[in-house]
């Protein structure tokens, strides 16, 4: 083999190097992890920075990086050709021209599939971060060299997308948030608890005032005629730091009374709290929570009355169950922890029915066709099913559970017992 084919061989074996570069450039810099990415560029980290210069820029980056794997394959398969023409040429001259060109194309398509390709795109993508970091360099020398045919390609590029335009807009919807929050939790980036919070602030907007307020009956309310000392019993016995005031009834919220407030009157001696009473601010069950949040702020108030269409009151809204929608339950010292879900020895579920229905379905693994349809409670999907009110010992079956009403109130199912059917898996056909 003389110096003209070890040369030929040698500019093969860099130019099958260059592509398998290319290809494995090309997987890095669109699989590495961008927050991670992001979160080096942010302390310092020159190369990170870079990377992240060129994911913003990315169709400029792809469309050399796909120039110069086009102009390097296209270059080994020509010399390719050349090198083993010349090589079949002194063994058998008749043929060299068709045998070498086919047993080049062969050996090129194999080699560029294998070492241009596959593995490199694969080593790729299990190390993209430490790749495109090892790499963003000669990346940038690439892009800089290759300017003048990426521009030319870049502006055919837009052309064509113009002609076939898409509707599709390129945002991440709310179910993509969902999965990178999901897949960071699997990879150990974030912690459970922190994968819950970021998740309540993606569905924050998602929730209604009607989602979370305090139903009317649970409503602890003072009447303006009350005296004094009733209504100081009634901050003593509820142990809340404001409470709702009505007129006539509880359809007739005229205001909100301050513990605060409450006591100066009460230590001055007077007679009435009517100058004590803030104006209460009335929102609609349809309003969004994160609308609500705005509206309390900016209205210098805790608290909101929920109205319904024919404007009787619904219920009450808090800051702290907004923020509790937010971040989970919030206890102060003088709250009453409760264990809506109970397991009872004998297998069953003793059940608050003030509980979330969305939370019992999920807590019992029960699915449902649609939610558009469903109470907010246990006790509102109780009356729904049974379609009257029931007694002690009445019951029914959903889906895998067994229900039966245990403890009623004057107007509410209070208590449920659940019990699990067990299911006998059916043999697969």
């Amino acid at each position: 083999m003389d110096g003209d084919s070890i040369g030929l061989i040698i500019v093969m074996v860099i130019l099958l190097a260059m592509s398998a570069f290319f290809s494995a450039t090309e997987t890095a810099f669109s699989t590495f992890n961008r927050i991670r990415m992001k979160s080096m560029a942010q302390s310092g980290n020159k190369k990170a920075a870079l990377v992240m210069k060129y994911d913003e820029k990315y169709d400029k980056m792809l469309n050399s990086v796909l120039i110069g794997n086009n102009i390097v394959n296209i270059s080994l398969s020509s010399i390719a050709t050349v090198f083993f023409v010349d090589i079949f040429t002194k063994m058998n001259p008749e043929s060299a021209q068709s045998v070498g060109a086919t047993i080049s194309t062969v050996i090129v398509t194999v080699a560029v599939l294998i070492f241009g390709e596959i593995m490199p795109k694969i080593i790729a993508k299990g190390h993209a971060d430490k790749v495109a970091l090892r790499f963003v360099h000669i990346v940038n020398g690439v892009i800089i060299i290759l300017t003048p045919l990426s521009l030319i390609f870049g502006a055919w590029s837009k052309l064509v997308m113009k002609v076939f335009k898409s509707k599709d807009q390129n945002t991440v919807t709310e179910e993509e948030l969902m999965t990178i929050v999901d897949e960071a939790e699997e990879d150990g980036t974030i912690e459970s608890d922190e994968g819950d919070l970021i998740r309540s602030a993606i569905e924050f907007n998602d929730v209604s005032a009607g989602d979370i307020l305090t139903p009317r009956v649970d409503i602890y309310a003072i009447s303006k005629d009350d005296t004094i000392e009733e209504i100081a019993k009634s901050f003593t016995e509820s142990a809340f730091s404001r409470l709702p005031v009505y007129g006539e009834d509880m359809d007739d919220i005229i205001g909100i009374l301050h513990e605060k407030d409450f006591f100066v009157a009460y230590h001055n001696k007077c007679d009435s709290i009517n100058e004590y009473i803030q104006k209460p601010e009335y929102v609609s069950e349809h309003i969004k929570v994160a609308d609500l949040l705005q509206v309390l702020k900016a209205k210098k108030t805790h608290m909101a009355i929920v109205v319904d269409e024919y404007g009787g009151t619904m219920g009450l809204v808090t800051m702290e169950d907004i923020i509790e929608e937010l971040i989970g339950d919030v206890f102060d010292e003088h709250d009453e922890v409760t264990n809506e879900y109970q397991e009872l020895p004998d297998g069953r579920f003793k059940v608050d029915c003030g509980a979330d229905l969305d939370d019992f379905f999920d807590k019992f693994n029960v699915v449902i066709d649609s939610e558009e349809d469903m109470p907010q409670t246990v006790n509102g999907f109780i009356m729904k099913e049974l379609e009257s009110f029931p007694q002690v010992g009445d019951g029914f079956e959903y889906r895998n559970l067994k229900i039966e009403i245990s403890k009623i109130g004057p107007k509410r199912v209070e208590e449920i017992l659940v019990e699990i059917i067990k299911q006998e898996e059916e043999d697969a056909e």
